[in-house]
């Protein structure tokens, strides 16, 4: 991973539930260099857990020790980013921002504003890809793993395999 992103990769909801549903945020601990999540993505997983989705345990358990939850130092006057997006969204962008990292989200209005503040962005594929390449699972691990987000949690995917993003060498 190292190299492909700047540091720290700054995890969002969607990102952390895709994977948890998994029972692969070991894999994300794992694959990252340095991650790290926001107040408001914590406050989510766990209001998640409380409300009976029970598949979000890994990701909660993670928090802190593999999983560290860093508050922001101020909002840096972004008020506009607050209304744009949503709570998690928002405060990981704003970590991101503020930790000079990159922003894992799926939300194509955070991507938007990411990219508009010049900010690196990855998402769950993104990181599938990593863990490829990097040899922490196989392509087939990776394709079962995006065919449950799919099937399970109503995953919109813009491939149907990894196999169309990566190298044949992988």
């Amino acid at each position: 991973m190292a190299g492909r992103y700047s540091q720290p990769v700054v995890l969002d909801t969607t990102v952390l539930s895709n994977f948890a549903s998994t029972d692969s945020i070991s894999f994300l601990i794992a694959v990252l260099e340095s991650s790290m999540v926001v107040p408001a993505v914590r406050d989510e997983l766990e209001r998640g857990l409380g409300a009976g989705h029970d598949y979000l345990d890994t990701a909660v358990d993670a928090l802190g020790d593999g999983l560290p939850v860093r508050p922001l130092s101020s909002d840096g006057n972004l008020q506009e980013i607050y209304e744009r997006l949503d709570p998690g969204e928002a405060e990981s962008l704003l970590g991101a921002i503020e930790h000079r990292g990159t922003l894992a989200t799926d939300d194509l209005a955070a991507r938007k504003v990411a990219d508009q503040r010049d900010v690196p962005v990855t998402g769950s594929i993104g990181l599938l890809v990593i863990g490829v390449e990097s040899g922490h699972i196989d392509r087939y691990t990776a394709d079962g793993w995006l065919d449950k987000w799919r099937e399970q949690r109503g995953y919109y995917a813009p491939v149907e395999s990894l196999t169309e993003i990566l190298d044949d060498g992988n």
